[in-house]
């Protein structure tokens, strides 16, 4: 079988694909490499595939690994389609600007790319407001280095806010030899795919990356010639920056105080990061996203946290409405029954069944669910809210497991286990002979026994009887 038959719509297999060009990415960007080892190594939790977030970074992945090695995931994979469009976009991302900015990474150098991924992790964290002056500074700044304007071109070895267009060597930057946007809109696939007329690079992105990683011919006549036009105009680049650093330094200066403080130098971080960044630098953006990813879990468990208190909560109400203001007599009847019982009101329901020593009661009982609606509503709301939070409660058992804090969780619904295990066990159930307590599962009941114990033996030692009291 081919391995084109054998690919699979599990994410699995994107990450197995690009496992097998590891070896050469290590070669020639062993800071992205180590990003994805990373990546990969949190693919072995439990339910992390189904992940939007995580998804969305292999797609990352995938994006950083063609952009440098050339295709890598086939066109026919079940994936392709997927990880092309979660590639142009960050989770939770409203900046327009920079949304439409990520639809460009494909065309995009890495470093450009690095930048714009931290700036959206920043904007959508809420770390950063994209209205703040700095912020907005920075973002147009990305925008003109990724959105240049019709016919400019930017003078050889100029200090471009968000980014140079020029490497280490003065070799221009591809993303600036794209055709320009129309009107000042985002530029589409087919626009990024073409050329400015007259422009002699070549369309092949693995042709572009060839040569700026070896450079043309240096023997060539045409290199040579190119050479020396480029050193000439990085000369009078320079002599027109000298010329101009006397006039513009009042105004620099003014600009550094109005921009000043913590957000000024973050703007010039991100700015400044594209010139700064080694060819092959860490991805920080990755790391970023799986802290976001993680606290997108962590807030997603505190929800449903929240969400299982309430159905407690609700769950307690029930209960005391049914024992405080029962629409029966016959629960004021199983509380006197249980004062003369050895075993309490426990014992009273064990023994209301057909044959028991309670039968009368359970007769009692069954009639008054037939023939009295209200109360059988009360028994009814009972019932669902118990069920309801067993089934929150456990959940909430498997959360605190998986984060690694069960001690706090348990400890968090003590009170409210102990409540419902209390007034639960002094309710009928469904079944004859047995307590609403008894209808939860093994697991929750077993819960709420130790929240009733734990209770129980806090409140003795805060109010100890009178052996134990100290002496007046």
């Amino acid at each position: 079988m081919s391995e084109a038959q054998q690919k699979t719509g599990d994410i699995e297999d994107v990450l197995k694909t690009l496992d097998r060009v590891q070896s050469e990415y290590r070669k020639q960007a062993p800071g992205q490499a180590a990003a994805y080892d990373r990546l990969r190594q949190e693919s072995r939790e439990p339910d992390v595939h189904n992940d939007p977030g995580f998804r969305t970074r292999v797609a990352y992945a995938v994006q950083d690994v063609e952009r440098l090695l050339g295709p890598t995931l086939n066109d026919d994979h079940p994936l392709h389609a997927e990880m092309t469009e979660r590639a142009a976009h960050y989770p939770g991302l409203n900046e327009p600007v920079v949304a439409a900015m990520m639809r460009e990474t494909h065309r995009l150098q890495q470093p450009e790319v690095n930048a714009i991924r931290t700036l959206a992790s920043e904007l959508v964290e809420g770390r950063q407001d994209p209205d703040h002056p700095d912020i907005a500074h920075t973002i147009e700044n990305l925008r003109a280095a990724v959105f240049p304007e019709p016919g400019h071109q930017p003078a050889p070895g100029h200090d471009h806010a968000a980014g140079s267009t020029h490497g280490e060597k003065g070799q221009a930057d591809k993303t600036r030899e794209m055709a320009s946007p129309g009107e000042g809109a985002p530029p589409g696939p087919e626009q990024s795919a073409s050329s400015q007329p007259g422009q002699t690079h070549t369309t092949d992105p693995q042709k572009d990356f060839r040569e700026k990683q070896t450079g043309p011919a240096k023997d060539a006549p045409e290199s040579r010639s190119t050479t020396d036009s480029n050193e000439t105009k990085e000369k009078a680049a320079a002599n027109t920056r000298e010329m101009n650093a006397g006039a513009g330094a009042k105004d620099q200066e003014h600009v550094k105080v109005v921009r000043g403080g913590g957000f000024a130098r973050l703007a010039e971080a991100i700015a400044s990061r594209i010139d700064s960044q080694p060819a092959n630098p860490a991805s920080s953006w990755m790391e970023k996203a799986a802290d976001f990813s993680t606290r997108l879990h962590n807030a997603r468990d505190e929800k449903s946290l929240e969400a299982t208190e309430r159905l407690g909560k609700q769950a307690v109400e029930a209960l005391r409405d049914l024992r405080e203001r029962p629409a029966s007599s016959i629960m004021a009847a199983i509380s006197d029954a249980g004062k003369g019982d050895p075993d309490g009101v426990a014992g009273v329901l064990s023994e209301m069944k057909a044959g028991g020593r309670y039968a009368d009661l359970h007769s009692q009982f069954v009639t008054e669910k037939q023939n009295n609606q209200a109360f059988a509503a009360q028994l009814e709301n009972v019932t669902s809210r118990l069920e309801a939070y067993g089934k929150g409660r456990e959940a909430a058992e498997a959360t605190g497991q998986r984060m690694g804090m069960p001690g706090s969780v348990t400890q968090r619904f003590t009170q409210i286990d102990a409540e419902i295990g209390r007034t639960a066990a002094e309710v009928p159930g469904k079944k004859e002979g047995a307590s609403a307590l008894e209808d939860m599962s093994e697991q929750v009941r077993e819960m709420m026994h130790k929240a009733v114990t734990a209770v129980t033996d806090f409140m003795m030692r805060m109010h100890p009887g009178p052996t134990a009291s100290p002496a007046p």
